[in-house]
Parts: structure tokens; sequence; C-alpha cells
């Protein structure tokens, strides 16, 4: 059914509504309705009976207005979704945020709790829990390579030796510098028992056909292939003097044969000549060498006293030479 077209009076109210900012203010057009209203004061027409109401098809039936401010971040139709996701979304991240923290605190008191302090007692089971859990060492733990044998753990002898098989070092060098730090962490734990004072640590490693260190990849998914070797074994002992109350400790380094010395030190220089100079020989470290060694030789007291050199430069150089020959 059409509707009705407005006539002149309703178009007229109609945009007497809006206010200078074009904005629908039903109190803006009420108060130009007032200045119209009937004499005897009958009172206003009704929301819905003007023109803007018969467009909406409301008829004569009262309805509630409001005005809508078009800066207001507000849902003009009074949804409060918005609301509701934002708070459950910043739930979320603080509550995954405490449950990370606890978690690590969780874990962090779990592994103190489980790991063993070899300075109270040493036996295969606290030694084996040692080099499973870790020790405390520094600040923090040290982890030891998940291969691992409890060769010997007896406070009445007072030895200790253990044996690992490195598979996460990729040349000598590493296999070296890990077991030195790792070595260190359990056997300064386990010397602490005044019942030690012997700690042997065997360090075995993985060898492919061309005698080259084998690691295991894809975070350790894939294990190290090849034949088992021994590198090294660092071996430290505690000894008492008994004219003091020091505690000497002493290590020492064995098994290394000449293949595994020398690629070690082929290592090491190829890590030192990135820093000092590229393509150093062993020619120039002694040049170096000799070179410091005739400076030394050329000082005299007047370093420290002043005043005329009492060698004779010259003289210094032909003996330094002399003696190289």
């Amino acid at each position: 059914m059409a509707k009705k077209p407005l006539t002149r009076e309703e178009v007229t109210e109609l945009f007497s509504e809006l206010d200078a900012s074009g904005v629908l203010d039903p109190a803006y057009g009420r108060s130009h309705e007032s200045a119209r209203q009937r004499p005897d004061g009958a009172g206003r027409p009704t929301a819905g009976a003007g023109p803007i109401g018969r467009l909406l098809g409301q008829g004569d039936r009262p309805r509630r207005r409001r005005t809508i401010d078009p800066l207001s971040a507000d849902d003009p139709s009074g949804s409060k979704v918005g609301h509701t996701i934002s708070r459950a979304a910043i739930g979320f991240v603080v509550a995954t945020f405490a449950l990370i923290v606890g978690i690590q605190i969780i874990y962090g008191v779990i592994r103190r709790l489980n790991t063993a302090n070899l300075s109270e007692s040493v036996t295969i089971d606290t030694v084996k829990t040692a080099l499973k859990g870790g020790v405390e060492w520094g600040s923090g733990f040290t982890q030891f390579p998940q291969e691992f044998t409890v060769d010997q753990a007896d406070e009445r002898s007072g030895d200790v030796e253990v044996s690992v098989t490195d598979t996460r070092s990729h040349n000598e060098l590493e296999v070296f510098s890990n077991a030195q730090i790792q070595g260190s962490a359990f056997a300064t734990n386990a010397l602490l028992n005044n019942k030690i004072s012997r700690v042997v640590y065997n360090v075995w490693a993985r060898v492919d056909g061309d005698g080259n260190i084998s690691h295991s990849s894809l975070f350790g998914l894939l294990p190290a292939q090849g034949t088992k070797r021994q590198i090294l074994t660092f071996i430290w002992t505690k000894q008492r003097s008994a004219a003091t109350s020091n505690i000497d400790l002493e290590l020492r380094i064995v098994g290394m044969d000449e293949q595994i010395a020398d690629r070690i030190q082929k290592q090491v220089n190829s890590v030192s000549s990135l820093i000092v100079k590229p393509g150093i020989s062993q020619g120039d470290l002694e040049a170096e060498r000799d070179d410091r060694n005739l400076q030394d030789a050329l000082k005299g007291a007047e370093t420290l006293t002043g005043g005329a050199p009492e060698k004779d430069p010259a003289g210094v150089v032909r003996k330094f030479k002399q003696s190289m020959q």
C-alpha cells in the first residue's frame, strides 16, 4: 500500500528537526514545535505522529528517540559486543602470561628438588641423577650429554668415574670446550664432598669413516651415526695440606692422541686468524715471538731509573742473532 506523500507543512517540520550539523535531533525539533502549540496548551504531538513517523511507517505509535553523537565511540545500537570481545582478549593474554610464568616457576622448583647434590652424597644413583638432570653451576644449571655411563662412584675409595658421549658438537674443538665446562661443573660438585678425592671424566664421540666428528641434527631427532671413539679424559684430584687448611685441586688432561691434538690446534688457529691476521702461519708467530724477546733483551735498568742506555743495541742484536743460529 503506497504511503501518502508529505504535505508542505510536514516537509517543513521534518527538516526542522535537523540541527546545524545535519544530525537528527528530536529535541531541536520539539523546541520549534513548542512555538506552534495551540493556545489552550493541549500539549505537543506525540513522537511518531509527525512526518518522520509516517516515513518510518509507525503511524501514531509512540516511539522513543535519542540523540546520536557521530563522534562517540559507543555503538549507536547500544550493543556491548565490542567491549565484551576486548575484555575477553585482555583476559586471555593476562591468563596466558600468568600460566607461562607459573610453569617456569614450577619447573625451576621441581628441577632444584630433583637435582642431586654430590657434595652431600656420592652413590651410583646420585651420580646418575646428576648426569641426567644437570648440576648447579654458577647462576644456573649445567647439562650433560644424554648418553652416559657411571663407571665408579664410591665414597669409601674416594673415586668417581663417568663416561659421556658428545653427540652435539660439530668438531674436536667444540668437544674439548664443551667437555671442559661440563667436566668442571661435575668435578667441582663432587670434590666438595669430603669423602671424594678423585674425579675422572671420560669424553667420547662418534666419528665417520674419515675420522670427522659426527653430530645429531634436527634438534636431536636424527641421532649421530658412526663409530664410537674416546677423545680425551679429564682427571681432577684433590689434595689437603697437612700444615694448612688449604685444598688444592689439580687437573690433568690425558688420552688425546696426535690426530686429535693436531685437529684442535688447526681449529684454534683458524678461529684466531679471523681476529688477528688472515692467513697467519707458524713462521709469522715465531717471528713475532723473536721480536718480542729481542725488545726484552734491549731493556736495561734505564727503563726504571732513566738515563742513558746501559746496553749497546748493536752488541745485543749480534748476540741475539748468534743465539738463534
